[in-house]
């Protein structure tokens, strides 16, 4: 076993030792019923036995020696035979699948867990398509391999002992010749698993790049039907499914060699048996009924092989989609003390710098202190860092130098969950969770009453288009908000961002989709959160931000003025432009 598969495979048997209790009684049930399945085959050389030499069979030398009760013996160990097989196979079945289903559920939970809570900068790095194969195509890939892999693979080993035992026990010479067939065997397994691994790890990345196609034409389909470009789509599609297809068509053109080639090796093993056995028997040195036996056990022995080609590409798919999996959970984790704390308001950046991969600075040297109960609010152009900044101060992404302290506390002494649990964020691109209505508006805190839910919902100016629905607050909204437009979506976002009572409230362009006269009543409603909480604005629109207490300017990353909206536009320079050029200077 190559290296390739050998590492996930051992990693995957340690990840799989919690669920022992299914794993060991399973493999001792298989074993056992590969036991029962060869028994017939000596039964057979037992039964032919007692035909040729009657009196001097060998269960006559047993004691039986009326030929009656020898057939009665023999029929009696036979229905106990099957019987047993059955009863084991049930068994090994319910629990290889059992365990299939538990691993595959364990593996989806933790990965999905895992990737939450994954550090920003490692979760952009991955497709959401790759990470929706990973979780459920890869989960059911080792499922299957458990369901319906794992007691070939112990048929094969198992079946290849005991029979081996029988064979030497017999007929040394014989036994000796079969033999050779496996060596040969197992090199080829080695040479095709050599040959199939990376094709099927480039097969599992095909799928994982396929679904985020899917993905991406399935999320966009507004935005592909308005511009009537279904075909485009369709195209793209195309490609990846054929590129997939290919990848596909050329692991399958090498395994569906495995199998031809095992045949010659094990019609080898047969014909020894047969020609060299029979010539042994004329001879009278092999009893006829131990002759038989070997005839029949020389398939029993090697056919198995034939399966091998199935086996291989099965494990092959169990380990690349184990290998998918386990590199997941490998993911860096955001790290932070588990330290409790109730935030007052304060927030200070102090000389912070920071940028994405391949990119100049997105936020360069920046310092600014924000009080308690203040309302500030940043603007710029679009590339200004506005957007970085935000994920900086919710601890998405750490500085490159500098330090964020809230309270005098610095961002990294701070548990995170903490931190974000006292932190109302409204993004730019709004995200509602299927359900309804007042649901989406609590989500997260389980501790939320209805009343609460209204308070926020009024001071959100949603309150009054809830409760004209249907089923007001109860209103089943569909899969991302669909049913709501967008003026509709972004009130409750913000009903959802209030609703806890938030120590800083930050509002990233949360008014973009909003008439004015809503604006302005959502603005008014806003005012009476100043007394309890810190905000910070975001925002395109100044008419948003001109009753801020404090206005910070940025440009390519950098603080280049700040004051109230009088002072900035007194000093004439690039606030006062913006405010020109959107005609709010007057207004």
């Amino acid at each position: 076993m190559r290296n390739g598969t050998l590492k996930p495979f051992m990693e995957l048997l340690n990840y799989i030792r919690p669920f022992r209790k299914d794993y060991i009684p399973a493999i001792i049930y298989s074993c056992l019923n590969k036991v029962c399945d060869i028994l017939p085959e000596i039964i057979l050389g037992v039964a032919i036995n007692s035909v040729v030499k009657k009196e001097n069979s060998w269960l006559a030398g047993l004691g039986f020696d009326d030929i009656k009760v020898q057939f009665l013996l023999l029929g009696l160990v036979t229905l106990c035979t099957y019987g047993l097989e059955s009863l084991f196979e049930y068994l090994f079945s319910i629990k290889w699948w059992r365990l299939g289903q538990k691993v595959q559920h364990s593996l989806r939970m933790d990965t999905f867990s895992h990737v939450q809570q994954t550090t920003m900068i490692a979760f952009s790095k991955e497709k959401t398509g790759n990470l929706i194969s990973a979780m459920n195509d890869d989960t059911n890939q080792i499922c299957h391999f458990f369901e319906e892999v794992a007691d070939k693979i112990i048929e094969i080993i198992a079946s290849t002992a005991l029979i081996s035992c029988v064979f030497f026990y017999i007929s040394k010479q014989i036994a000796f010749f079969v033999m050779i067939p496996i060596p040969i065997i197992a090199y080829l397994v080695l040479y095709f698993q050599k040959k199939l691994t990376p094709l099927h790890l480039s097969i599992r990345e095909k799928a994982g790049a396929l679904a985020s196609r899917l993905t991406n034409g399935l999320l966009g389909f507004i935005t592909i039907k308005s511009l009537v470009a279904e075909h485009i789509e369709k195209k793209k599609l195309n490609d990846y499914s054929l590129i997939y297809k290919e990848a596909n068509f050329k692991a399958i053109k090498l395994g569906a060699l495995v199998v031809p080639i095992i045949r010659f090796a094990i019609l080898f093993g047969f014909m020894i048996t047969l020609i060299y056995g029979g010539l042994l028997t004329i001879n009278d040195k092999l009893d006829v009924g131990a002759y038989s036996t070997l005839i029949f056990l020389t398939q029993r022995l090697l056919w198995p092989f034939a399966d091998l080609g199935e086996v291989i590409i099965a494990f092959q798919k169990a380990m690349s989609s184990t290998q998918r999996l386990l590199n997941l959970l490998k993911l860096e984790l955001e790290f932070y003390p588990n330290e409790n704390i109730v935030l007052g308001g304060n927030v200070n950046f102090c000389s912070v710098s920071f940028k994405y991969e391949k990119r100049n600075l997105d936020i360069d040297n920046m310092s600014f202190s924000i009080e308690p109960k203040q309302t500030v609010a940043f603007v710029g152009a679009t590339g200004a860092g506005k957007s970085t900044l935000i994920k900086l101060l919710m601890g998405f992404y750490t500085p490159l130098s500098g330090e964020i302290f809230f309270d005098n506390k610095e961002i990294r002494t701070l548990s995170l969950a903490a931190l974000r649990k006292q932190i109302g964020l409204v993004s730019q691109d709004i995200f509602l969770f299927e359900g309804t209505i007042a649901e989406n508006i609590s989500y997260a805190y389980s501790n939320i009453n209805k009343n609460d839910i209204i308070d926020a919902a009024k001071i959100a100016e949603a309150h009054d288009f809830i409760i004209s629905l249907p089923e007001g607050y109860d209103t089943w909204i569909g899969e991302r908000g669909e049913h709501l437009s967008a003026g509709q979506k972004q009130r409750i976002a913000i009903a959802r961002a209030i609703v806890h009572k938030p120590s800083i409230l930050i509002l990233d362009e949360a008014t973009s989709a909003l008439d004015n006269e809503t604006e302005a009543k959502i603005k008014k409603s806003i005012q009476s959160l100043k007394k309890s909480c810190t905000i910070i604005i975001i925002a395109h629109r100044l008419s948003t931000i001109k009753s801020a207490d404090l206005i910070f300017v940025l440009d390519h990353g950098k603080i280049v003025e700040s004051g109230t909206h009088d002072q900035l536009l007194g000093k004439n320079k690039f606030y006062a432009r913006l405010c020109n050029i959107l005609n709010y200077s007057s207004s």
